[in-house]
């Protein structure tokens, strides 16, 4: 019996939400719906003084992409043993005058284990090193418009692990082998996460039965398209927006070439006729496998919020992440894909839902008792 149920591995990072229109805070370098995950700290916190000093509304929240995923899960099956593998840094001055989320302590209240989460508390002389990780998110019209991050300790993660390692003289691979689930999404630093991913590895053939699931995010789909293949090839399960998908079918203009490219992608490297991508649709999921050189395309339809339904959609994909993990470690719902999609869009929903004011966790977590009183 493995002694978690899920690990997520990922960056941990303190994000600064702030509403704007399209004349606030001229974008020098970055397009709409982009990421850029590596940036120096002063261009984040001058971007979030210029907009703090325009009176724009703002909340704060302790974030990263797989550790939204794992409060969702936690909130969605509480009793689900789970554990996060990351560098929490420390709020600086800035964050101390700006910020209004400084509890950490309370947002890492949902971990079952912290044997392989690291903090910066009198670590590194590096003021930068020390530093929890923070980004500027740009909501337009209540929809997320643009994220920029200054990865700080997130960039400190391999170095930890190294070093717990030699000085414990235990595994990493070996922990992460005793899991039943390990769901990882992308750091700022492509090196890293390449050199994380072969922990994975190793711990998948210590379990063959562990099963693993990754969001690879817009700049990795793009930028580093052909060092991921190797590693995406690991994964189980794989979560794509409809550009990541594009990005990962080589932008052929056409679906018939599109699809043959993703089934030469995902079968050219350690292929698997269990191998399934995700692809989010707003009112739809596509779900992709691939065997015998064909690509098999399943739809599972949902209904589509409108615009004027959402607050914020940041940490969306997240959430439906947490809610797919989450249904196929429930035995009510694992006997097939569609019944996990389903669980996954109505955490998202909540997420997008949710008000500043709103604990969006509460509100999945509300929602998801409702969804299984009903099955």
């Amino acid at each position: 019996m493995a002694a978690l149920d899920v690990i997520c591995i990922g960056a941990i990072n303190y994000d600064y939400m702030f509403h704007c229109t399209g004349q606030d805070l001229v974008m020098r370098d970055c397009q709409s719906a982009d990421e850029n995950l590596s940036n120096p700290i002063s261009d984040v916190e001058d971007d979030i003084l210029e907009l703090v000093t325009k009176n724009k509304e703002y909340t704060t929240q302790i974030g990263g992409s797989a550790f939204i995923t794992l409060k969702v899960i936690k909130h969605i099956l509480p009793g689900l043993r789970a554990a996060y593998t990351g560098v929490c840094g420390t709020p600086n001055g800035f964050d101390l005058r700006y910020g209004k989320t400084n509890n950490l302590e309370k947002e890492l209240a949902h971990l079952d284990n912290r044997d392989w989460l690291f903090t910066t508390k009198e670590r590194f002389d590096d003021p930068y090193d020390r530093t929890i990780a923070k980004s500027i998110v740009r909501l337009y019209n209540h929809t997320r418009n643009c994220i920029k991050i200054a990865p700080c300790a997130n960039n400190t993660l391999l170095e930890r692990i190294r070093e717990q390692e030699a000085k414990t003289g235990r595994s990493f691979a070996a922990y992460l082998s005793g899991a039943r689930w390990i769901h990882l999404s992308s750091l700022s630093a492509f090196d890293q996460f390449e050199e994380i991913m072969q922990y994975v590895i190793q711990a998948r053939a210590m379990n063959p039965a562990l099963k693993v699931s990754m969001d690879p995010g817009s700049e990795y789909t793009s930028v580093w398209i052909d060092r991921l293949q190797p590693l995406i090839s690991h994964a189980d399960f794989i979560f794509l927006n409809k550009t990541e998908k594009k990005n990962l079918g080589r932008s052929a203009k056409s679906a018939r070439p599109l699809y043959r490219n993703l089934c030469g992608y995902f079968s050219a490297i350690n292929p698997s006729p269990d191998r399934t991508l995700i692809i989010k649709h707003d009112d739809r999921h596509e779900i992709l496998s691939f065997g015998d050189g064909r690509c098999k395309i399943r739809t599972v339809r949902h209904k589509k919020l409108y615009q004027y339904q959402l607050n914020n959609d940041t940490g969306a994909g997240d959430s439906f992440a947490g809610g797919f993990i989450s249904g196929m470690l429930d035995e009510r719902l694992n006997a097939d894909l569609a019944g996990p999609i389903q669980l996954g869009v109505l955490a998202a929903k909540g997420r997008m839902r949710s008000f500043d004011h709103e604990d969006p966790y509460l509100n999945i977590q509300n929602d998801a008792e409702k969804f299984f009183e009903k099955l």
